[in-house]
């Protein structure tokens, strides 16, 4: 018995003298687990620390909130639980890109984004916008980038804002009113994001859409 403690203790102190990038990941791989198990509102200091094995006073150091230090773990994590589907038309794939994320809101992301917005500091937030702006353009770029080499879309770029509009309209739906079903999808999709890539790709660069 005093063997295994003392074998215990002495992970322990080497588990808190970890540095750099091993304790990082082992921080951020702490975050992922305990939002899996207690969701955002059950997160705490504490459970991220006991599971990464570290102490809370490391945690505080690089992180003075809760909201900023789930960001920073979201934000920095190496893959997205988003892809970019591959259906064989523009349609099909903004369809399938809304039904992911709609599941993924409801599921996970809905409390998390609504906690971290509601406790951050204005830097977090900011940060997160433009996170969350940038990412939903890089997972409909691609789509938008097939749809034009089956020759569903003209050869003129389509703004960044534009590209981002399915998935913020989809997250405005979801998090301030409900999951969208399968009519409010196609909605976005063949009233509002289809129509407006196709004018701004046929449309030339200095003009624009009408």
């Amino acid at each position: 018995m005093v063997i295994r403690n003392a074998t215990f203790l002495m992970r322990r102190v080497m588990a808190t003298r970890r540095r750099g990038a091993d304790l990082e990941a082992a921080i951020h791989t702490a975050v992922q687990s305990e939002l899996m198990t207690h969701g955002y509102a059950g997160l705490t200091f504490e459970g991220v620390a006991a599971a990464a094995e570290t102490s809370k006073a490391v945690l505080y150091r690089r992180w003075p909130t809760k909201a900023s230090m789930v960001f920073a773990s979201v934000a920095g994590a190496d893959s997205s639980p988003l892809h970019t589907p591959d259906t064989g038309s523009l349609v099909g794939d903004l369809t399938q890109l809304l039904r992911d994320g709609n599941a993924l809101f409801t599921h996970h992301g809905r409390g998390m984004i609504l906690g971290i917005l509601s406790d951050a500091d204005e830097a977090t937030a900011e940060s997160m916008r433009e996170v969350i702006f940038r990412r939903a353009a890089e997972l409909v770029g691609p789509i938008a980038e097939h749809a034009r080499e089956r020759g569903e879309l003209g050869p003129n770029p389509i703004p960044t804002r534009a590209l981002a509009l399915p998935m913020d309209l989809l997250r405005n739906e979801t998090l301030l009113r409900r999951p969208l079903d399968d009519d409010g999808i196609a909605e976005i999709v063949d009233t509002c994001v289809v129509p407006l890539f196709r004018v701004w790709s046929s449309a030339p660069d200095s003009v624009g859409p009408p």
